[in-house]
């Protein structure tokens, strides 16, 4: 541990996310998004210290068979952090990812009043995304503590691994840790009945079954939060149903039409100060009017009818990449990378 503590010295001032040891190579370290490196040299030894120091028995285990895994643990003077552990050209090695503990007000995410109803609702699918680790188990995690403060809730969490971990105000939680406390999302999910729950969450609904199973929990009166990958609201909506098989697309896209309550998708760019990123939001809330483009398959008008009600709680990426555009705190070039329509982006 001491070994991580000495690298963790080095870092802490930095703001760093992410940190990457590799044997016999340099520390590698990721601050707003940008990787570099210090001089300080790790070895294998030091590398396997840090993983016998931070993880349990079963993390040993399943690292020993699968060559791989991920947990989370309370490092003291660091904080709490996620480890993956795992071979490479077979010799240890560990990437590290710093945890919050900080939950973001639901206002600074975008969302507002009226989106917030959503959250009182007692059934329905609420879709997170980002590209990987631009901020969705934050944003996540920031929603449950909403409900936490606010709603009678019993919360249960399929998680690879436990990142955020909540103390019980209103709501009662049950949060389990993918290998350790059940074997994969999908039985994670089939399990949730078992425990009663009125929220259930997943780092993933990126696979049919686990699409299926969260539609069903939807149907039994739960409300299923869960993370997918990154893209807008259009995108995201698209990618679930052309996962599947042509002859189910029909059904999907009625069930989705039915228990979607709400996407956020979420995105960091960088600034003019080259040093910090802006979070901006893909916000769609699915009204009468939103449903029947999903269950018509009637697309061409999704994101103009989802551009034009930002009263109704709605945001999209490429609105407020020209309102940061006007206020010159990107740049055109910036705007462009991350615009969706860049023809749109083109006439400021």
């Amino acid at each position: 541990m001491s070994d991580l503590l000495k690298i963790w010295d080095l870092l802490k001032e930095k703001g760093v996310s992410d940190i990457h040891l590799f044997p016999d190579q340099q520390v590698y370290y990721r601050v707003n998004g940008v990787l570099d490196k210090l001089t300080t040299v790790v070895t294998e030894d030091q590398i396997k210290k840090i993983i016998l120091s931070t993880s349990t028995p079963k993390a040993r285990e399943i690292l020993g068979y699968q060559r791989q895994v991920t947990y989370a643990e309370n490092v003291d003077g660091i904080g709490r952090l996620r480890f993956s552990a795992f071979f490479e050209r077979g010799r240890f090695a560990v990437s590290l990812r710093v945890i919050s503990d900080r939950f973001f007000e639901l206002d600074d995410l975008g969302i507002n009043d009226l989106a917030k109803k959503i959250f009182s609702q007692h059934s329905g699918l609420i879709l997170v995304g980002s590209p990987s680790c631009e901020g969705k188990s934050s944003t996540i995690a920031s929603i449950l503590n909403y409900m936490n403060q606010n709603y009678e809730r019993n919360i249960y969490t399929i998680e690879n691994p436990v990142e955020f971990v909540y103390k019980d105000e209103k709501a009662a939680f049950i949060q389990r840790s993918i290998p350790v406390d059940v074997s994969d999302f999908y039985n994670g999910l089939l399990e949730a009945y078992r425990v009663d729950p009125d929220v259930v969450v997943t780092d993933s609904i990126s696979y049919t079954d686990t699409v299926n199973q969260a539609l069903n929990l939807c149907e039994s009166g739960c409300t299923v939060i869960a993370a997918t990958d990154g893209g807008d609201s259009l995108q995201i909506i698209e990618r679930l149903i052309s996962m599947r098989p042509p002859e189910e697309r029909d059904n999907v896209r009625q069930r989705l039409s039915a228990h979607l309550k709400m996407i956020i998708s979420q995105r960091l760019v960088p600034l003019n100060d080259n040093i910090s990123r802006k979070a901006i939001f893909d916000i769609l809330i699915n009204t009468v009017q939103m449903k029947n483009l999903i269950k018509n398959n009637n697309m061409s008008l999704f994101r103009s009818i989802q551009a034009q009600n930002e009263a109704a709680g709605m945001r999209t990426f490429d609105n407020q990449l020209k309102n940061l555009l006007r206020k010159h705190m990107i740049t055109q070039k910036t705007a462009l990378e991350f615009a969706i329509d860049k023809t749109n982006i083109n006439v400021i």
